[in-house]
C-alpha cells in the first residue's frame, strides 16, 4: 500500500486574469516552444486554502503582524489586561520563532516583517501565555491542529524544530496548449456627464486577459499528513478532510474574479495511488480539435499517457483509482474506470486518507 495519492485536474478557464505579474499581465511560461498561460503554485495554494477555511471555518492567520493578533486575542479574553504589558510580553514569544512580524521587531526598524503562520488555536494559546495564565509551549514540534497548515507546511526561521512539513505537493496550473494574451480597452462612464448629455469618460485604461484548458496536480502524502495534523481521530476530522478535497478540486487563484466570473466545474479529476509521485505532461502543446476547442484533445492526450505510464511501470500504481468530472466521454478512456459523482469521488479519497 502506497502513501501517495496524485490528483490530476483538467479545467477550462475562460476569459480571465486569475494570476498576474507586477505589470498586470497574466502570468505565462514557455513550454515546448509554445507560450502557455500559468497559474503559479503559490496562487493555487492560496485559492485552495481560502476555499477550505471558508467552508470548514477551521481558520488560521498568516501575517507579518502576528504579535498584534496575539495581543488582540489576549485583550478579547481579558479586556482589563494591560495592553502595553502584553505588547512587551509578546515580543520574545514571537521573536523566538521568526525575526520581524510587527511590534516585536525592535532591532531593525527598517527591516521588513517576515510572515509566519499560526492556527487560531495556537494564537489563543499564545494569548493565554502572555496573560500569564499558562506557560505551555503554544506550538508543538512539527505538528498543528490546522489542516491547512499541515497540508501546505510552514517554517520558522528561529525555530526550525517547530517547522511543519507539507503533506501536499501542488503544481502550477499550465495550459495544455499555446495561449494568447488579449488586451481589453475599457472606459469608466461618468454618470453625471451622461445625465447632462455630455461625452467623455472618467477613466480610460487597458487590461489583459487569457483563457485555456489548465492542467494541474496535487499529491497527498498520507503518512506525512497523519504526522503533521493533530486532528485525526477527532469528531470533525472527516468533515475537514472532505472540505479540503473539495477545495483542492474547486480552488483556483482569485485575481479579478469579480470582474470576469471565470470559474467552471472541472472537466476531469483523476486520482491515482502511487509509490512514487508522478504527474503527466503536455510538453507538446495539443492542437485544437477539428470542430474547435482544446478540451477533447487534452483528455485524449492524458488518457494516452495514462496507458503508457502503466505499460512502463505498472508497479508504481496502487489499487486506488477514482475518476470524476463534467466531460461526458470519460468512461472507458482510463482503463476500466467509470466516472463517479463528485461526492463519491471525495468519499473514496477521504476513506483512503483515513486508512
Amino acid at each position: 500500500m502506497s502513501n501517495n495519492l496524485t490528483i490530476s485536474i483538467l479545467t477550462s478557464v475562460p476569459y480571465s486574469n486569475l494570476n498576474r505579474d507586477d505589470n498586470g499581465t497574466p502570468k505565462r511560461v514557455t513550454v515546448g516552444g509554445a507560450l502557455r498561460a500559468l497559474h503559479s503554485s503559490q496562487s493555487v495554494k492560496r485559492g485552495i486554502r481560502v476555499a477550505y477555511e471558508n467552508s470548514s471555518l477551521d481558520r488560521s492567520v498568516r501575517s507579518g503582524s502576528l504579535a498584534e493578533e496575539i495581543v488582540a486575542k489576549a485583550l478579547e479574553i481579558d479586556p482589563q489586561a494591560d495592553q502595553k504589558a502584553l505588547e512587551k510580553a509578546v515580543k520574545p514569544l514571537v521573536s523566538s520563532l521568526t525575526k520581524g512580524g510587527g511590534k516585536e521587531d525592535s532591532g531593525d526598524e527598517g527591516g521588513s516583517a517576515r510572515s509566519s503562520w499560526l492556527s487560531e488555536e495556537e494564537i489563543t494559546t499564545a494569548a493565554t501565555t502572555i496573560l500569564g495564565k499558562t506557560d505551555a509551549d503554544f506550538i508543538k514540534e512539527g505538528k498543528t491542529g490546522s489542516l491547512a497548515i499541515a497540508a501546505f507546511g510552514r517554517m520558522f526561521a528561529n525555530a526550525p524544530q517547530k517547522n511543519t512539513e507539507a503533506a501536499l505537493s501542488v503544481s502550477p496550473g499550465v495550459t495544455t496548449h499555446a495561449a494568447t494574451i488579449e488586451t481589453d480597452y475599457f472606459s469608466t462612464v461618468d454618470d453625471v456627464k451622461e445625465r447632462e448629455g455630455k461625452t467623455g469618460a472618467t477613466f480610460l485604461g487597458v487590461a489583459q486577459y487569457t483563457n485555456g484548458i489548465f492542467y494541474r496536480t496535487i499529491s497527498i502524502d498520507r503518512a506525512q499528513l497523519k504526522e503533521s495534523w493533530t486532528g485525526f481521530g477527532q469528531e470533525k476530522a472527516e468533515g475537514n478532510l472532505r472540505d479540503l478535497i473539495t477545495a483542492i478540486i474547486y480552488g483556483l487563484p482569485r485575481g479579478k474574479e469579480n470582474s470576469t466570473a471565470p470559474y467552471i466545474q472541472p472537466a476531469l479529476v483523476l486520482a491515482e495511488e502511487q509509490q512514487y509521485r508522478t504527474a503527466y505532461d503536455f510538453e507538446t502543446p495539443v492542437r485544437n480539435a477539428q470542430e474547435g476547442g482544446y478540451l477533447a484533445p487534452s483528455i485524449e492526450h492524458l488518457a494516452k499517457q495514462y496507458k503508457q505510464a502503466r505499460n512502463f511501470d505498472p508497479d508504481n500504481f496502487g489499487p486506488l483509482e477514482a475518476l470524476t468530472g463534467t466531460y461526458e466521454g470519460l468512461n472507458g478512456k482510463f482503463g476500466t474506470l467509470e466516472a463517479s459523482s463528485l461526492k463519491e469521488f471525495i468519499d473514496t479519497v477521504v476513506e483512503w486518507i483515513q486508512q
